[in-house]
């Protein structure tokens, strides 16, 4: 019996360098998930 395959979330460049320069701006990856409309945050 195989495991199910999980579909991973793919994101545009502009919302990847958003991400990036709203943390190097000195937020929180927790904060920045919130702004960006992400539920949770995964490490």
């Amino acid at each position: 019996m195989k495991a199910e395959k999980v579909k991973r979330a793919s994101y545009t460049l502009e919302y990847k360098l958003e991400a990036v320069r709203l943390v190097q701006s000195g937020r929180s990856c927790a904060e920045t998930a919130k702004v960006l409309g992400r539920c949770r945050v995964r490490h």
